[in-house]
């Protein structure tokens, strides 16, 4: 990284309560678990692997030689290994939307942290949505019904799961991705050990909508809970022909119920898009939206499968939704409010990207790991 662009990237950040500087906290401050076992420090990195729950205990894993690579490596303002997504986010120079970002929020007292401060658990694909740009890994509904597969190995025993508890009173934050997490064994095991432990743990659930019943309400009652709620349009045809299995109507009820709980407990709640060529037209509106909601939008940028990320498309079919969304541009400078630098930051990504050979070089050195993505 050039000292103009660390400069210019410092100078957006708050450093109150870091012992020392570093491009990226999040090999400091994080553990990320999926499905297979295999744990990263965060869920783009799909390279470089911290360890395995199945040849590691999660001690070895914390203080182990594989993070400290990346510690060291970012500590130095340098992009360490795996850290390609985000080395693709800045490469234009944009610095809006950016993954490092969700780390940056915690104090960090040492380069050799004793605890985790947030985990992020990806330890099931069980889901009752088949959505056009997933795969069989994140959805038990696709690997049964398209993929013709039998059901992914549970991999996170109990012993496992008990191995956590020691971990769950030092947590800032727990957060839960699909799947759908309403609908995963092990996260409610989890919920339960930390009710058991009468603990008050900030957890985030990433959830696709379509889950609120008993069994949800009694876990929010004890545990404090906030809401991603990815729903990727905002009408019928887009939203239904993107989630498979959706109902519309039900999924925006549930945002609702959702968002009423967060403002109640006042905890995060936000709305999640992922960004493809089948609903960029509705960006701009679901940001409009997010504006009345008085939420955030947080983008996914679908980078695979390649035929649905607008980031792989050819440069003239890109070019076309840039002419698109630069035609939307003057309308939504004037109208947008908190989600303003969501949309332009997008907006100015694609430009770069139609401009720059060596961000879509970026994009294919991304899809070298696509067979590992979750």
């Amino acid at each position: 990284m050039d000292s103009e662009f660390r400069q210019r990237y410092d100078a957006r950040r708050s450093f109150e309560g870091k012992a020392f500087r570093s491009l990226c906290y999040a090999p400091f401050v994080s553990l990320y678990f999926e499905v297979r076992g295999t744990v990263r420090v965060c869920c783009h990195n799909v390279a470089h692997l911290a360890g395995n729950v199945l040849e590691d205990s999660i001690d070895e894993i914390w203080s182990g030689a594989r993070i400290k690579l990346l510690r060291d490596d970012l500590k130095n303002y340098k992009y360490g290994p795996g850290c390609d997504f985000c080395y693709f986010q800045t490469a234009g120079g944009n610095l809006d939307n950016l993954a490092a970002s969700r780390f940056e929020y915690w104090d960090v007292a040492s380069e050799a942290p004793e605890w985790p401060q947030q985990m992020e658990f990806s330890i099931s694909n069980s889901c009752n949505l088949e959505c056009i740009m997933c795969s069989g890994l994140f959805s038990s509904a696709i690997r049964a019904r398209k993929e013709k597969l039998p059901p992914l190995p549970r991999v996170y025993s109990d012993e496992i799961l008990d191995s956590l508890r020691k971990y769950l009173p030092h947590l800032k934050q727990a957060k839960f991705l699909g799947g759908e997490p309403f609908l995963v064994t092990e996260y409610h095991r989890i919920w339960d050990m930390m009710i058991e432990d009468d603990l008050r743990t900030p957890c985030h659930v990433t959830t696709n909508g379509t889950q609120y019943n008993r069994l949800v309400e009694r876990i929010l009652n004890q545990v404090p809970m906030g809401f991603a709620v990815s729903i990727d349009g905002v009408t019928r045809e887009t939203v239904e022909s993107v989630r498979v299995n959706a109902k519309f109507d039900e999924v925006i009820e549930n945002a609702r119920r959702f968002r009423a709980y967060s403002r109640q407990k006042q905890t995060p709640f936000t709305l999640t898009y992922c960004l493809m060529k089948q609903n960029w037209h509705e960006f701009g509106d679901y940001c409009l939206m997010a504006d009345e909601w008085k939420c955030d939008v947080y983008v996914n940028a679908v980078i695979d499968p390649p035929g649905f990320g607008i980031y792989t498309l050819p440069t003239e079919e890109l070019r076309k939704i840039l002419a698109a969304m630069e035609k939307q541009a003057p309308f939504l400078e004037s109208h947008l409010r908190r989600n303003k630098a969501a949309w332009f930051g997008e907006l100015e990504r694609i430009r770069e990207q139609c401009r720059s050979e060596s961000g879509r070089a970026e994009v294919a050195k991304l899809l070298e790991h696509a067979d590992e993505k979750l």
